[in-house]
C-alpha cells in the first residue's frame, strides 16, 4: 500500500501569499474579516515573522492605516525575509553535517580501539584509567555537542522579520494621525513580545528610527516613504550579515573540535590502547 505523503509544513511565503490575497480581496472592496475567510482564513502559526505582521496589523486597526497596502507591504517583507533565511539555512547546511560527523569521532576512536585487541578493550572497561577516560570523554562529548549546538544556533536566523518596527511605524504615520498616538500604537501592538532588554537588531532599528523621524521633521517630508526605505535597508543588512555569520561558522567550529572532540577520540581511542600493550609488555616480559 502506497503511503501518501503528509501536507507541507507552512512557512513564510505561503503567509506571503496569503496576505497578498487578502490585500487584493480588500482592494476589491471585501471587508477584511471576510477576505481572511475567503483567503482559507488567518494562519494560526505562532511563528515569529507572523507575530510580527500581527502586530503590524494591529497598529494599522489602531491608527486607520489603509489595510490593502498594510497587507502588500507585509507580503513584500515577509517574501525579503523568508528568501533571506533560505539562503542562510542552505550556508549553514555544509557546517551542520561536518559537526554531526566530527562528533562522532569519539565513537569511531573507541570501535578503532576495539580492533587492537581484547587488551586495549579489557584496558578501558576494567581498570580505573580506562574509567577515567570514558567519563572525561563522555563529559567532553557533551561540551562539545553543546559549544557546538550555541554556535550553530548563533548562526540561524531567528525567524523575525528584520525591520518590522520601521514598518510599524510607516503604518502608523500613514493614518493620518499625530506621530505620538502613531508611537503609542506601535508600542502596544509590539509590547507582548517586548522583552527587558531589546536584541542588538532591535536596538538598532529604534536607532535608524530615531534617525530617519528626525530628517523627515527637519525636511517637512512624510516620514512613510523614508520609514520603509530604511526597513529594505535593515533587511539588506540582515542577509548580509546572516550569510556572513554562517559562513563564519565552518571556522569557529574548528574550537570544540580541538578543545573537546580531539581529546576525547585520544582518551577512548589511543590511551587504551597504550595501556593495553604496556599491559601485555609486563606480563610477557615477568
Amino acid at each position: 500500500m502506497t503511503r501518501r505523503p503528509g501536507p507541507r509544513p507552512r512557512d513564510a511565503a505561503d503567509d506571503a501569499r496569503a496576505l497578498d490575497r487578502v490585500a487584493t480581496l480588500v482592494a476589491a472592496g471585501v471587508p477584511p474579516p471576510r477576505a481572511w475567510e475567503l483567503a482559507g482564513g488567518v494562519p494560526c502559526s505562532s511563528a515569529p515573522a507572523w507575530d510580527d505582521v500581527r502586530a503590524v496589523l494591529r497598529v494599522a486597526e489602531h491608527t486607520g492605516a489603509p489595510v490593502a497596502t498594510t497587507l502588500r507591504a507585509l507580503a513584500r517583507a515577509l517574501r525579503r525575509s523568508a528568501a533571506s533565511d533560505r539562503a542562510v539555512r542552505v550556508t549553514l547546511a555544509g557546517p551542520r553535517a561536518s559537526a554531526r560527523v566530527v562528533l562522532a569521532l569519539p565513537v569511531f576512536g573507541l570501535l578503532l580501539g576495539s580492533t587492537w585487541g581484547a587488551g586495549a578493550v579489557q584496558a578501558l572497561i576494567g581498570t580505573p584509567i580506562g574509567w577515567t577516560c570514558c567519563t572525561v570523554a563522555a563529559g567532553l562529548v557533551l561540551l562539545g555537542r553543546t559549544w557546538t549546538a550555541r554556535l550553530v544556533r548563533r548562526a540561524t536566523p531567528d525567524g523575525h522579520v528584520p525591520g518590522i518596527l520601521l514598518d510599524a511605524w510607516a503604518v502608523a504615520v500613514s493614518g493620518g494621525g499625530s506621530w505620538a498616538a502613531g508611537g503609542r500604537a506601535v508600542q502596544t501592538a509590539f509590547a507582548p513580545t517586548t522583552t527587558a532588554v531589546p536584541s542588538v537588531p532591535r536596538r538598532r532599528e529604534e536607532e535608524q528610527l530615531r534617525e530617519v523621524l528626525g530628517l523627515a521633521q527637519r525636511a517637512g517630508v512624510p516620514a512613510a516613504a523614508l520609514l520603509r526605505a530604511a526597513a529594505e535597508d535593515v533587511r539588506d543588512d540582515a542577509a548580509a550579515a546572516g550569510l556572513e555569520a554562517a559562513e563564519r561558522l565552518a571556522v569557529r567550529l574548528v574550537l570544540p573540535l580541538g578543545v573537546c572532540v580531539l581529546p576525547a577520540f585520544v582518551l577512548v581511542g589511543v590511551v587504551p590502547v597504550v595501556v593495553g600493550v604496556l599491559s601485555s609488555t609486563v606480563v610477557d616480559s615477568g
